[in-house]
């Protein structure tokens, strides 16, 4: 008589052991965990008070509803951008609504979490501005470095060749100053602060009007996708609970404290 076959063996095999391997390996790397610190970049320069601070308190009260940490740390704007969009930060925080279009990596979390003014700065007598098109003509306008958004608008507006950058808004305002460039235009908090700091050299320097408020949102790797839609949710009913409104007054209430 033939020997019965032997019942097939329940144990996994090596490669059913290897893919469950993988799969633990992708779920590990697609979303956060509960006591995962997530750690986001922001562009503004250290002596900011407004922006950061309104960021960190936003960031802190929505990662906590989801039961994450955060870390909201400053990087200077181009680093931020290649870290997080190599994956080895976990993204940023203060972009606008078209960086992502320039950064495949990154996934928009589809609620700002403030606007931020954009100004322009000048000393030509008696300049008024009022959006971008103010900027048309034969304007020498300089940005800060690494902030995209401001780049893309200005080439909408000018020739390139009328276009150029600096490190930070103090170098910004003393190429104004000493007439190497006719308009400056940065974040108002910042443009504002180093204008105090250096109007008893430059008192011809003033802030000519808006070119635009622009909401800011986070970004996240691609990564952390799964976790975006529900961060926008959390933003959301912050916002209509006034939560966001709140932490914005007290980073201008802390702002106004430690201006100079």
């Amino acid at each position: 008589m033939n020997a019965r076959p032997p019942f097939p063996s329940t144990a996994p095999g090596p490669i059913t052991r290897f893919s469950a391997a993988l799969l633990l390996l992708a779920a590990s790397l697609t979303q956060a965990s509960a006591g995962e610190t997530i750690l986001l970049a922001h562009p503004w320069p250290r002596e900011a008070a407004y922006a950061p601070k309104a960021a960190t308190l936003i960031c802190d009260d929505a990662f906590r509803q989801l039961g994450l940490d955060v870390e909201v740390r400053s990087f200077p704007p181009m680093r931020g951008a290649i870290e997080a969009e190599a994956g080895r930060i976990d993204g940023e925080v203060g972009r606008a609504l078209i960086y992502g279009d320039d950064h495949p990596n990154l996934i928009r979390v589809d609620e700002p979490v403030l606007s931020l003014r954009i100004a322009a700065f000048t000393r030509i007598p008696g300049l008024k501005v009022s959006g971008w098109d103010s900027l048309k003509g034969t304007y020498r306008v300089k940005y800060r470095s690494g902030y995209t958004t401001l780049k893309t608008k200005l080439e909408q507006v000018l020739p390139a060749a009328q276009i150029s950058s600096v490190v930070d808004s103090q170098t910004g305002l003393q190429n104004v100053a000493l007439g190497q460039t006719d308009i400056f235009v940065d974040l108002e908090e910042y443009g504002e602060l180093q204008l105090a700091r250096l109007q008893n050299r430059y008192s011809s320097m003033y802030n000519a009007g808006l070119v635009q408020d622009i909401p800011v949102y986070i970004y996240l790797h691609k990564r952390h996708a799964a976790l975006a839609p529900r961060l926008a949710e959390v933003l959301v009913k912050m916002r209509a609970s006034g939560a966001i409104s709140r932490h914005l007054a007290t980073a201008l209430g802390e702002e106004r404290r430690s201006a100079p």
